[in-house]
């Protein structure tokens, strides 16, 4: 069912293919000959074939088959609505029917020539990209998401001109994981402390310190104790009010366990272990050495490293009650934090050149081209 091959184009087409695959190999290590080209004939036909070797036995598996037909394109290819070559499944293999023709044709291979374009990080509410098609992709609040422009070359059997799908965007997502190192001052003294914050919404800290303030006349439950104890967890949101639309606040509870006399009243506990709840105001401030990076050798974006001031409200139970006025005992602090952790970007490269399908015919002439270069090349 399928044309014959004609055997100048398939000699083209693998000369085509091989000038693709075999690209050259560039010196990195800094030396008077970076940037240069230092590769022989030799070394592109043994970076070839180990190309090819990657496709061994893969199959179609890598392609995109049998997706809904949009229209056709340039040269009368099928394309989707975003403008991929629409392979359609058979028993011979992944073929492609162009328009007006009604005699499919093989697809001898595929590719695809990838690029990082941005890396996005939604850390005081949603983000949105627009596509070059006008429509919006949105990164939820508490996540990130690795940008890519990606190009798909496929070559089809009698084809000389190749088709190409570019402009395609991908993006890969991943949860924003942070470790904060802070300090703070407040009603309970002074304290350092560990801050961890999962999609920018799940937050659990740990922190102790120095008290140094007494109460007027030893009565206040807050101040008996000399080293402070907090740990506690909450949930954190984007905040609620425009005016601070780079904050977000955070609630949730906290154990204080305080150590030490204090007060140095013999009559009263040298110590407390006091349940509350508490509400943080985080101002964001980004640390906008990023701009300044290379952004091919280090992804991470301007707002990757944050620092923030961090205003807490409190209010502990009074356990002790028969000896103490009140149900509740309020606390304030102010505070600064800064992650000495970041979210952790997946592994990826800035460019990736990936071969997603090469028919068994097509590989075995790609070989003979590369065994008559060898055979010229040792004359």
């Amino acid at each position: 069912m399928f044309s014959e091959v004609n055997t100048a184009h398939a000699k083209q087409l693998a000369l085509l293919l091989l000038t693709l695959l075999s690209r050259p190999i560039v010196a990195q290590d800094g030396d008077s000959d970076a940037g240069q080209s230092v590769s022989s004939g030799a070394e592109l036909l043994t970076l070839s074939e180990e190309m090819l070797a990657e496709v061994e036995g893969i199959g179609t598996i890598r392609l995109s088959l049998d997706e809904p037909f949009h229209h056709y394109g340039e040269n009368g290819y099928p394309e989707t609505q975003a403008g991929r070559l629409v392979v359609e499944s058979h028993d011979d293999g992944p073929i492609v029917t162009l328009q007006n023709d009604p005699l499919p044709f093989l697809l001898y291979a595929q590719y695809s020539n990838r690029q990082r374009d941005a890396v996005f990080l939604s850390r005081t509410g949603d983000r949105e990209d627009v596509l070059p098609n006008g429509d919006l992709v949105s990164i939820p609040f508490g996540y990130g998401s690795v940008k890519f422009s990606t190009v798909y070359v496929s070559i089809v059997e009698s084809l000389v001109v190749p088709h190409f799908s570019d402009n395609q965007k991908e993006y890969l997502e991943f949860p924003l994981i942070d470790l904060y190192l802070g300090g703070s001052l407040g009603l309970t003294g002074a304290a350092v402390g560990l801050r961890y914050v999962y999609a920018e919404r799940f937050v659990a800290h740990a922190s102790t310190g120095y008290n140094p303030f007494v109460s007027p006349g030893g009565s206040g439950v807050l101040n008996r104790f000399i080293v402070p104890f907090h740990l506690g967890a909450g949930f954190r949101f984007p905040s609620p009010l425009s005016f601070l639309r780079r904050s977000n606040w955070t609630v949730g509870g906290d154990l204080m366990l305080g150590l030490g006399d204090r007060d140095g009243d013999a009559a009263t506990a040298s110590g407390v272990l006091a349940p509350g709840v508490f509400l943080d105001v985080e101002l964001v401030l980004f640390d906008e050495r990023g701009l300044e990076r290379d952004f091919r050798n280090d992804p991470r974006p301007y707002n990757y490293n944050v620092n923030a001031l961090l205003f807490r409200v409190a209010a502990y139970a009074n356990l002790a009650g028969v000896t103490e006025p009140g149900w509740f005992y309020p606390s304030f602090s102010i505070g600064y934090q800064f992650n000495v952790i970041g979210p952790r970007i997946p592994e990826h490269e800035f460019k990736e050149t990936r071969i997603l399908y090469v028919a068994d015919i097509y590989a075995e002439d790609l070989r003979e081209q590369a065994r008559r270069r060898e055979e010229r090349a040792n004359r």
